[in-house]
């Protein structure tokens, strides 16, 4: 706890330095910081009362209340309606606010709690009730005109119900107060049973702020924690499978960063809300004691080092940073148990679409993660095109990736997003040579998904995506077989009415000028990274029966990282950042069939390792020692067992 009090410390004296929120030089604009920053330095001002973090704190929070209503609405980019609704800058102004007067009220006179007060009503809380409001509406006529409840809700409807609680608890407003019971359930119906719709890193931000009104819930005496909806202790298990390896990453700083599986609007270098996760793993939080000890683990083993910089991108980033709630919880956490001690499995599927395998929980040295189908979704923003789609990482060298995300306000941001710049393939139509889009609606369930299994030691699963597509397309199947740490088999099978052309793709990863890449032969490539490499074979490619010879192309795309709400964010991508290795079939047919090899080893074996594939089926993998691995594909799909 020392440490992190000692962290939070730093951090408040940092702001102290400048006159307002924002630090000179930095990207990140007051909006996004002012929760964090007001909150550091109130609590810090709370534990050790000083002069000058009252007066930096008593300064710059009356300067804000200060500002017009519609400045607390946000920048430029957010929707002015009349009236005005609250957006999510609405909510972390007015929470931070919110911290200032609940932690540090001393600093104020009489007169000034009362100016305070009033701003947070005025600026903030009526904002936030019309827009809560307004998405409440949405959601019935959603529901009334689909027959369903909630997806048409996101993560803003949390993050603005936890700024519209926290002023509500703290002005004492029991009709409002009286509303959060059922909101906060409504809330929780967002969630599936064991992941959430939208991505892995907008399941922190939205269970970041579920997390911090139950707090304060429990706080102001409304309902014991046990008591209140905490769907997001479940999804523990999803977190821990998404973590690929934690290592060093210079351009952010010194210290060791966590690697995440970042499927849609992701960052792929990460860490779940301390805040959140100290909050699962307290005592009396009322989630399971698998879960809480999940949590515990989670938390410790991602904040090792609670200093790691960027602090400035913490919940609108998604760089997460310990806040002063992680102190409090701290002092009555449960023990942490690893994913191994819980002998969590080492291939699991989850319904928002992810199938994670790996080859062991303790020293991992490979996992590969698709988006292989999913169920029916409570919410589906900030998804890509990316069904079909992997990652795959080796001795803590990230090979296949995905693009993540930008600023929105980017044409780059529209392009990360399609099935073309991600490791999946497009169909185009033989006789417009137009895509053929795949589409579904809202929430609904994607895909006929084999679950990951074991066979004749191998682990093996599947997606047939045909239903994402116009009837026409008959069958979209991708399947994996895995051979950890070793072995990926991916094998594509696309049967369609009409002739298509199938333009497959396969995003590799180079954001650090590190991958290098020697193209052995026409269908074969050699990857390295660091001290870890993979040879990457076309095995066989089949168009209506015939074997034909293809070659890799090669073009170039954008891997984008922490994600900022301006645009030219230093872990925004660069032009060329990730390298498009393509596979375009020779010629238009209604049946293609291909297999493609991926073995991984130490940069310094992998010439000793030899692929190759008969007539029948069975892929022959040799290993550096001179043994063999027999793999039969014949039946491992979507449709069938593998074989033995």
């Amino acid at each position: 706890m020392a440490a992190l009090v000692r962290t939070i410390g730093d951090r408040a004296e940092r702001w102290q330095r400048n006159p307002t929120l924002s630090v000179p030089g930095e990207l990140p604009e007051w909006w996004h910081v002012a929760w964090e920053r007001l909150g550091d330095v109130a609590f810090t001002h709370a534990l050790h009362p000083d002069p000058e973090s009252a007066r930096w704190l008593r300064t710059e929070t009356l300067r804000l209340c200060a500002l017009p209503v519609d400045a607390w609405v946000g920048p430029y980019f957010r929707t002015r309606t009349a009236p005005l609704l609250g957006a999510l800058e609405t909510a972390h102004v007015g929470l931070g606010v919110a911290e200032v007067l609940e932690l540090a009220p001393d600093i104020f006179t009489t007169r000034e709690q009362r100016d305070v007060t009033d701003a947070l009503v005025d600026h903030c809380l009526v904002l936030c009730e019309r827009a809560l409001r307004s998405y409440e509406r949405q959601a019935e006529l959603h529901a009334k005109s689909r027959g369903e409840e909630g997806t048409a809700l996101n993560n803003w409807y949390l993050v603005i119900l936890d700024a519209f609680g926290a002023v509500s608890l703290l002005t004492g407003d029991d009709a409002r107060i009286g509303t959060l019971p059922e909101r906060c359930a409504q809330a929780a119906r967002l969630y599936n049973g064991d992941s959430y719709g939208e991505s892995l890193q907008y399941f922190g931000y939205a269970s970041l702020h579920l997390s911090n009104l139950r707090e304060l819930l429990s706080a102001h005496g409304q309902l014991p924690m046990a008591q209140l909806p905490a769907p997001d202790a479940d999804l523990m298990p999803w977190v821990a499978q998404s973590i690929m390896f934690q290592g060093p990453r210079p351009e952010l700083g010194p210290g060791t960063y966590t690697t995440m599986v970042n499927f849609g609007d992701s960052a792929m270098t990460a860490r779940p809300p301390a805040d959140l996760l100290t909050s699962i793993a307290r005592r009396d939080s009322g989630a399971t004691p698998e879960n809480a000890a999940l949590a515990r683990w989670l938390f410790e083993h991602t904040y090792r080092d609670p200093r790691l910089e960027p602090s400035s991108l913490s919940s609108f980033g998604f760089f997460s940073q310990v806040g002063w709630r992680s102190v409090v919880n701290s002092l009555d956490l449960v023990e942490p148990q690893s994913p191994e001690q819980l002998s969590l499995p080492l291939a699991r599927s989850f319904e928002t679409g992810t199938v994670a395998v790996r080859d062991r929980w303790e020293d991992t040295r490979t996992v590969l993660a698709a988006q292989a189908g999913n169920t029916t979704l409570r919410v589906d923003g900030h998804r890509h095109d990316d069904h079909g789609s992997f990652v795959l990482s080796h001795r803590n060298e990230l090979f296949f990736t995905d693009p993540g995300h930008c600023s929105y306000r980017l044409p780059a941001q529209q392009i990360a997003k399609q099935a073309a710049s991600h490791s999946t393939w497009v169909l185009k139509d033989a006789a417009s040579g137009s895509t053929i889009e795949r589409s579904h609606a809202h929430g609904a369930p994607v895909g006929r998904r084999r679950e990951p299994g074991q066979r004749a030691g191998c682990t093996v699963f599947s997606v047939d995506l045909a239903d994402s597509y116009p009837a026409s397309v008959l069958r979209a199947e991708r399947s994996w077989i895995t051979v950890l740490p070793h072995i990926v088999i991916v094998l594509d099978d696309i049967v369609a009415a009409e002739p298509v052309t199938v333009e497959s793709r396969f995003l590799l990863n180079d954001r650090d000028h590190a991958l290098r890449v020697n193209q052995a032969a026409d269908a074969k490539l050699v990857l390295r990274r660091g001290a870890a490499a993979a040879k990457f074979f076309v095995l066989r490619s089949e168009d209506d029966g015939g074997q034909t010879t293809p070659a890799f192309e090669r073009s170039w795309a954008t891997v984008h990282d922490i994600y900022q709400p301006q645009p030219n964010s230093p872990t925004q991508g660069r032009e060329g950042s990730g390298v498009l290795c393509g596979v375009t079939a020779p010629r238009p047919s209604r049946r293609h069939r291909a297999a493609y090899s991926i073995v991984l080893d130490a940069e310094s074996e992998i010439r000793g390792w030899h692929v190759g594939i008969d007539d029948s089926g069975v892929v022959d993998v040799e290993r550096p020692d001179g043994t063999h691995v027999r793999i039969d594909t014949r039946h491992a799909t979507a449709r069938g067992p593998a074989a033995d």
